[in-house]
């Protein structure tokens, strides 16, 4: 490779292994403070660093790609397995553009075989950037998965000159294609149709002929499994008698040989008792039994796909089979058990170790965050997040720690001047005059702490550390208010801070910011989410001085509520929120300080 993407890869990984503020090993707090702070500049260093070698170096590189030879091709493709290794997922975005850059190459070359590897190439890094996006709802992104099926369907049309292919592993870049075609759409049926056509492909003798090289028993293995997991559609009762026997054939190829190992893979093992329950053949009680055994002997200190598995995934599909059949016999003892499972899943996440915080943990933390089931007899959903947020996220957490205290301040000065400005906001209800201000003092913090709850399952701002956001990945940024939104309003431990998690991006007026259909006027909780809004924005541009802040908000009239703004013309007020400004932060680092000495003893 060349030293600029060396030096570039250097910085991902050092900027990574940084960003733990747990494993920092400092005796006291002002040392691991004055270390924090000290990974802290050095990140920005190797930020701009990075954006130096990017504009300098990598970006003139795409400029020129017609004239470059085959070694700086080679080079540049290099650079991009490494960017996205499947794993740690380095830099997701970056591996996007020099596949998009070569795909471009390739077709004004007329090179097919160049097209099909960069169109097959370019769907899997679209298939991982959409990782961020899981447990949104389709309307939002749906247009990121069609765009990423097109590609793989690009790819797969292929097929039709695959005897006039000379290249094996051209060809197999066409067969992988059309198999992950059915990853990225969201029609159920359409998957079922995909997975069908590429089980009877990797089987068809003439195919095999074709290309005796390729991996055949693999691929057929993997179209299999890629059936199977339309296993959680059959329950819905739409499937036709055809589709439904082509599924449950590759269940029983793909679940059966772990269900008589003596040591089975969870991964493989539980769908299997998950299709037999589906189908029909054993009943709810002896499917939690199963689950209830799987949980409870899986260790709780391993952080590999089989373990995260069992600690953390089955006891997420185990509330969702109690959510299912909320008048089941004998509730209350899987309620219990489910309870337990919950806390040792908590502790699983906030003791794994840094150098796990990889793709895999992240998809893992989405399936907490979207499908955690808060019934009576177990910790409330803001329990369990507000507990995780400072450990998955401690960035966020300072950030949001700090918008609070503002939020609060803010908050109490309106009330304590104009109270009917709070008149409708709900956690107000029924609640005695003498409290509440102190009620609506600490729903300010809640509501600062949960604003960009949704950036935690998006995981985009480990991108932001490293580099600007692409236009791409800054739409998808935007998506974390509808993220937030969803996954707060359905608790009712955190539905109060969902529409402050919804609008606090969208100015008062209506007039510009994101999400467009927020419509401020028409919700209760409006008086609030305009106190975060003026909140995140102090906090964000803050630079140690107030006095710019103020003259550009006066410059972007509509931008906040008039009323809250104009008790910024109180220059005491301003002190106050200057002192939160500048001493905040630090009560935030206390705060992880002390979880971290309660982790270590």
């Amino acid at each position: 490779m060349q030293p600029y993407q060396e030096r570039y890869i250097a910085n991902c990984k050092e900027i990574a292994a940084r960003s733990d503020l747990f494993a920092l090993n400092a005796d006291t707090f002002p040392e691991w403070l004055e270390e924090s702070c000290q990974a802290e500049e050095r990140m920005q260093e190797l930020r701009e660093e990075n954006m130096r070698l990017l504009h300098d170096e990598f970006f003139p590189v795409l400029d020129t790609l017609p004239s470059l030879s085959s070694e700086e091709i080679e080079e540049l493709d290099a650079f991009g397995d490494i960017l996205m290794d499947w794993k740690t997922n380095l830099d997701c975005g970056l591996y996007i553009t020099i596949h998009e850059a070569l795909l471009s190459l390739a077709r004004i070359r007329k090179d097919r075989s160049a097209i099909i590897r960069e169109l097959y190439k370019l769907g899997m890094g679209l298939y991982y950037q959409d990782r961020m996006i899981q447990g949104l709802e389709s309307e939002h992104t749906q247009p990121y998965y069609f765009r990423n099926e097109m590609v793989f369907t690009e790819a797969g049309s292929y097929l039709r000159f695959f005897e006039e292919i000379e290249d094996e592993a051209t060809k197999g870049y066409i067969i992988r294609a059309l198999a992950n075609i059915a990853i990225c759409t969201v029609d159920r049926h359409r998957r079922v149709a995909v997975s069908a056509r590429t089980l009877q492909i990797t089987q068809d003798e003439y195919y095999r002929k074709q290309a005796p090289g390729l991996p055949w028993d693999t691929y057929l293995q993997r179209a299999h499994q890629q059936m199977s997991s339309n296993r959680n559609t059959l329950s819905r009762g739409d499937m036709t008698p055809s589709e439904l026997a082509l599924i449950l054939e590759s269940c029983q190829v793909v679940f059966q040989p772990e269900k008589d190992n003596k040591d089975p893979n969870l991964r493989w093992l539980w769908p299997y008792y998950e299709m037999e329950y589906t189908c029909g053949f054993t009943d709810l009680k002896t499917t939690l039994q199963r689950m209830e055994d799987l949980i409870a002997s899986a260790p709780a200190d391993r952080y590999d796909y089989s373990g995260l598995y069992a600690t953390v995934q089955l006891p997420i599909y185990y509330g969702r089979l109690l959510k299912a059949n909320q008048n089941m016999p004998d509730r209350a003892r899987y309620i219990s058990f489910l309870k337990k499972a919950y806390q040792r899943m908590t502790k699983v996440l906030f003791a794994i170790p840094a150098e796990n915080f990889d793709d895999l943990f992240a998809y893992f933390v989405t399936l907490v965050f979207s499908d955690y089931y808060e019934t009576e007899g177990v910790p409330t959903y803001r329990e369990i997040t507000s507990a995780l947020i400072p450990k998955l996220n401690t960035e966020l957490y300072i950030r949001s720690y700090v918008v609070g205290e503002l939020a609060a301040c803010l908050s109490e000065r309106v009330y304590d001047r104009d109270p009917s400005f709070f008149a409708e906001l709900p956690p107000l209800q029924d609640i005695p005059a003498e409290k509440k201000k102190e009620t609506l003092s600490a729903y300010a913090r809640n509501c600062g702490l949960y604003h960009d709850f949704g950036l935690i399952k998006l995981k985009i701002e480990s991108v932001e550390r490293q580099r600007d956001l692409f236009q791409t990945e800054s739409d998808i940024y935007r998506l974390h208010t509808f993220s937030g939104h969803d996954d707060l309003c359905s608790r009712a431990s955190t539905k109060d801070y969902a529409d402050i998690a919804l609008g606090h991006h969208r100015w008062y007026s209506e007039g510009d910011g994101y999400p467009e259909g927020y419509r401020r006027n028409e919700s209760p909780w409006r008086a609030m989410t305009d106190c975060i809004a003026l909140s995140v924005f102090l906090q964000e541009e803050y630079q140690g001085d107030l006095k710019p802040l103020l003259e550009e908000i006066d410059r972007d009239k509509g931008r906040f509520s008039p009323l809250l703004t104009s008790y910024l013309s109180d220059r005491k007020f301003c002190e106050e929120l200057e002192t939160i400004l500048t001493h905040a932060a630090e009560e935030a680092y206390i705060h992880i300080w002390n979880i971290k000495n309660e982790k270590a003893s």
